[in-house]
């Protein structure tokens, strides 16, 4: 099997805070309709067509124009990788994700923790891993010292690929989830590479 050890090089040049999401559209998000869009919309959209970087997401204060900015970034359009239905049940529940982030946000959590977190995403229908995780990773949630990171069918391909990652059959659960923080933070310090360039490059490498 192909290594991670293999393409360290490449992984430590890699720059995470300039990963973008081009071409995103305020016409295709004004589609949805929820009760803060003209106001987040304003904020968000400087001009009809945006680009987004992870740092430009990162450096948002407020809690639910950080939340869209998550989704523009992460799905380009209200289409793109979830059904749109999905999209308005989340654009209509910022309420539920403000009040998680504004307890969670930049925190350290134990098991507890993170599985009360869990249990609260549930509650939002159509909030799958793959959007939650950016999620956590966009508001610096970290689980038992490990910084949390994106998991979405891209990095989930990688990981069932990697030699690295060989022993455990990952899935988009929670459990597989915390499995994933733990080897990642292992190899990141293996390696002397952050986690987040392992992520992107795992992201990348069945992508690109």
């Amino acid at each position: 099997m192909p290594t991670i050890a293999q393409h360290i090089e490449e992984i430590r040049n890699l720059d995470v805070a300039n990963h973008p999401t081009h071409d995103i559209k305020k016409e295709k998000w004004d589609a949805l309709n929820y009760p803060e869009k003209d106001a987040l919309h304003r904020a968000i959209f400087v001009n009809d067509i945006i680009t987004l970087t992870r740092a430009d997401v990162k450096a948002e204060t407020d809690i639910k124009t950080k939340i869209m900015k998550v989704l523009m970034w992460g799905y380009q359009m209200p289409s793109g990788g979830l059904h749109r239905q999905y999209f308005v049940s989340i654009v209509n529940n910022l309420n539920v994700l403000e009040s998680v982030f504004a307890e969670k946000q930049n925190k350290n959590l134990n098991a507890a923790e993170i599985n009360d977190v869990f249990d609260r995403f549930r509650a939002v229908k159509g909030l799958g891993i793959s959007t939650y995780t950016k999620l956590l990773y966009f508001f610096n949630v970290s689980f038992e010292g490990k910084k949390c990171l994106i998991l979405d069918k891209w990095v989930l391909k990688s990981l069932n690929y990697f030699d690295e990652f060989a022993g455990t059959d990952w899935q988009k659960t929670e459990v597989c989830y915390l499995t994933y923080l733990n080897r990642m933070d292992e190899l990141a310090e293996i390696h002397h590479v952050s986690s987040e360039q392992l992520e992107l490059f795992l992201f990348g490498y069945f992508r690109n």
